[in-house]
């Protein structure tokens, strides 16, 4: 009966491009820093899933996380909720609760225990203020089963929303793949028959070695790169240290390619033992692949190594969808992928390609600080000074601060005034400016939808476009609004879906609607993204 009910929801909310029943399963894959380019970059060496997906599916080439703050934390929950960060309250993926008067980590939760490991701190969805595909799913059709799995706990918790079967991660210290008492009590038996197994520690003696003969890297710079990871291990072949393994190797794990065949194997083990996509009752499963980030982190994105990821990653997922037609039976699941957000090339590449860009060491923003506080004091004839906190970079807090609320709103803007005149910012955002909403300025609406009341930061800092603002000489990150953190690949694959490439300007919050779509559930009113049938249907025509 609720398979019949699906279908007739398919049916009537998304016409003749559907199949007539929804999947069995739908698998969501979050590739973290996925840039949108790799895809085509990489193109002539992809040769299974990558090229099945993009030959097959339906490619969208103009896809962003559209919001300031491009973390993890936010990009997975608006994959995962259909809002933005402003009204998921995952802003970020640290913040300053002005109450507790602390950081706040985005899925810390003292009252979830680890399982197993009662002293590690506590982790949920319980800061995540929307629910999430996952729970639609489990109103319309209870028996449909709701699983996501990951490296990080960040990424895997907030796609899993909050009423999932099970949501794992990955332990940087034992290796195994935990989960809490949110979840559940204990571990299911094949979970701790997967932990004390020896797969994880397999990939240690053979080390990371290229996939392709290193002649085949000409598309990506040189493999030794001053500016890369610890400086002296730059290149090929990349040995895990030490004589045997132990905690520094689960740990360092994540930064290579195999966290993420870790991964893909546990999800393999998790639609078996669960009966994931068993029957006729839809069901969804999360994948959040993190070992790019941390790849992408210390390596860049035009590295010998993010290069080697993507043409395992290809591999990869290559495999698991071969494991899925004959488990679930081709023809009978779908696939999404897409990406959290992207990342900024390193500083030295992009000078040498005679791009304006530079790595802004942290300590000038520190010297540009005294002299902001000191005009917002004026301004707002104070003479207390207020601590400051940094959480993520960009954003300041003012903490613990006791002074009528106007005052506050004149230090903020003097604040920001003074510090917009440092050389290496673009724009500030204060408080009080993003809470009226108005404003017209360039990237105004982005931090508008990173901006919850509760949780936003007193200022917010726009770095000039491609420019860096790091405490480290190496390595790169993201986090800001400019488009090669916020442009991700986004492509559906499946029956049903025409096959094709839409260059419709699309965006993650777009991804849970259409997935409803997909399985055949009421969209919720009140979402940022919609549903992308219109674009299936129309060839990507309609456009934000």
């Amino acid at each position: 009966m609720i398979g019949a009910l699906l279908a007739l929801a398919v049916a009537t909310s998304v016409g003749s491009t559907q199949q007539a029943e929804p999947p069995r399963l739908i698998v969501v894959v979050s590739v973290d820093q996925m840039r949108a380019d790799y895809i085509t970059r990489y193109r002539s060496q992809l040769v299974d899933a990558l090229r099945r997906l993009t030959h097959e599916g339906a490619v969208f080439t103009d896809a962003h996380q559209d919001h300031a703050v491009t973390h993890t934390a936010p990009g997975h929950a608006s994959i995962s909720t259909g809002v933005f960060p402003s009204r998921s309250g995952i802003v970020a993926n640290e913040w300053w609760d002005r109450k507790a008067n602390r950081r706040i980590y985005a899925v810390e939760d003292s009252d979830a225990a680890i399982v197993g490991h009662n002293a590690a701190p506590g982790r949920s969805p319980a800061n995540l203020l929307q629910d999430a595909l996952g729970d639609w799913l489990k109103r319309a059709s209870p028996s449909s089963k709701v699983f996501s799995v990951g490296i990080k706990d960040r990424s895997a918790i907030l796609m899993g929303g909050k009423s999932p079967d099970g949501v794992y991660w990955y332990d940087y210290d034992t290796g195994r793949l935990i989960t809490s008492t949110y979840y559940r009590a204990d571990y299911p038996e094949w979970v701790a028959a997967f932990n004390d197994s020896s797969l994880v520690n397999s990939y240690f003696a053979g080390g990371w070695q290229r996939l392709l003969p290193a002649d085949a890297y000409y598309l990506s710079r040189e493999d030794a790169f001053a500016a890369e990871a610890d400086g002296v291990q730059t290149q090929f072949p990349h040995a895990f240290n030490g004589g045997a393994v132990s905690a520094s190797y689960y740990r360092r794990l994540p930064y290579s390619p195999f966290g993420d065949q870790l991964i893909f194997e546990f999800a393999k083990k998790l639609i078996t033992e669960e009966e994931v996509g068993a029957d006729q009752v839809a069901d969804l499963l999360f994948i959040a692949a993190s070992a790019a980030d941390y790849i992408g982190h210390d390596y860049g994105p035009f590295s010998h190594e993010a290069q080697d990821y993507y043409l395992r990653l290809d591999r990869m997922l290559g495999d698991f969808m071969r494991f899925l037609d004959g488990q679930v039976g081709a023809g009978n699941y779908t696939l999404v992928l897409t990406g959290d957000h992207g990342v900024l090339p390193m500083p030295e590449e992009l000078a040498r390609r005679g791009v304006k860009s530079r790595r802004v060491h942290t300590s000038e923003l520190q010297n540009a600080i005294a002299p902001a506080l000191r005009q917002a004091m004026s301004d707002a004839a104070i003479s207390v000074q207020p601590s400051i906190q940094f959480v993520g970079g960009f954003v300041l807090y003012f903490p613990g601060t006791d002074m009528p609320p106007e005052k506050l709103r004149t230090m903020r803007g003097g604040f920001a005034s003074s510090l917009a005149k440092a050389a290496f910012a673009r724009d500030v955002f204060t408080y009080d400016e993003l809470l009226a909403g108005e404003g017209s300025r360039p990237f105004f609406e982005l931090f508008r939808r990173s901006f919850h009341a509760d949780r936003a930061p007193d200022v917010t800092m726009l770095m000039h476009e491609y420019d860096l603002l790091s405490s480290a000489s190496r390595g790169t990150s993201h986090g800001s609004a400019y488009p090669y953190d916020t442009h991700v690949p986004l492509i559906f694959w499946g029956p049903g879906i025409p096959a094709g490439t839409y260059d419709a300007r699309v965006r993650s919050v777009d991804i849970a609607p259409t997935v409803s779509n997909l399985l055949g559930i009421v969209v919720p009113a009140g979402l940022d993204g919609r549903s992308l049938m219109w674009a299936l249907k129309n060839k990507g025509e309609d456009r934000y």
